[in-house]
């Protein structure tokens, strides 16, 4: 890091310029742009580091900072900060065998980022008013799409690696229920009953049907358009 924002977290925890954040949680930082995906998810929170500072490295914890954003409907977001800042950007050419692996790994931090939001909103530590659905997405192309073609092709990658997420989990009616039922009958070295998958497809349907309505209530929510209704009933 290069620089350390004024009443920061990073300062009120003793970092200086010069330092090298180790890692996050146990979660290895390889560049600069690490820190944010983990850091904006837990405004508020405790976290272990690790720093190196002057070839020696030292564990310990970090509240992570809040910052309030908006976006251009008035919705209000809290994120969390750690408030450094680096001016030197430096970028390398990636060999052709290492593609596979920088996408391999970069996909695998989205997936993790993706499990840490979920587990955020299940625990409460998020409000479910930050799921968002079809129409949320569709606005959300559009502010990264006048952001150039790079930011574009990097938020359709996150949309995709999402998607490919909430389909593998274990819930019936998605890829990751059929999943579940290939492992049971494995162990069990049987069949589920045909019962016990009806009533399991059933509940995972009215589970998605709910999770549908409440994303795009939240959607609609988002554009104003309740509180337009509201004005002109009122």
């Amino acid at each position: 890091m290069q620089q350390v924002a004024p009443a920061s977290a990073a300062e009120k925890a003793g970092l200086r310029p010069g330092d090298r954040i180790v890692s996050i949680m146990g979660r290895q930082i390889d560049s600069f742009t690490d820190i944010a995906p983990i850091v904006s998810l837990r405004p508020g929170e405790v976290l272990p580091y690790v720093i190196e500072r002057d070839g020696q490295r030292t564990a310990m914890t970090i509240a992570a900072g809040e910052r309030i954003e908006k976006d251009r409907f008035g919705n209000i977001f809290r994120l969390g900060q750690l408030g450094v800042m680096s001016d030197k950007v430096e970028f390398r050419d990636i060999a052709l065998w290492e593609i596979p692996v920088v996408g391999t790994l970069r996909t695998g931090q989205m997936f993790v980022s993706a499990m840490d939001g979920l587990g955020q909103i299940i625990t409460g530590r998020r409000s479910v008013k930050e799921l968002g659905g079809p129409l949320k997405i569709a606005d959300v192309s559009g502010q990264a799409a006048m952001m150039g073609l790079f930011g574009f092709l990097t938020f359709m990658a996150l949309i995709s690696i999402n998607l490919g997420f909430i389909n593998l989990l274990p819930i019936p009616m998605l890829d990751g229920g059929h999943l579940l039922f290939y492992g049971i009958e494995a162990l069990q070295r049987r069949p589920v009953s045909p019962q016990v998958q009806e009533w399991a497809y059933r509940s995972g349907l009215a589970l998605l049907m709910t999770v549908m309505v409440l994303v795009t209530f939240n959607d609609l929510s988002s554009f104003g358009l309740w509180k337009s209704l509201s004005g002109l009933i009122g």
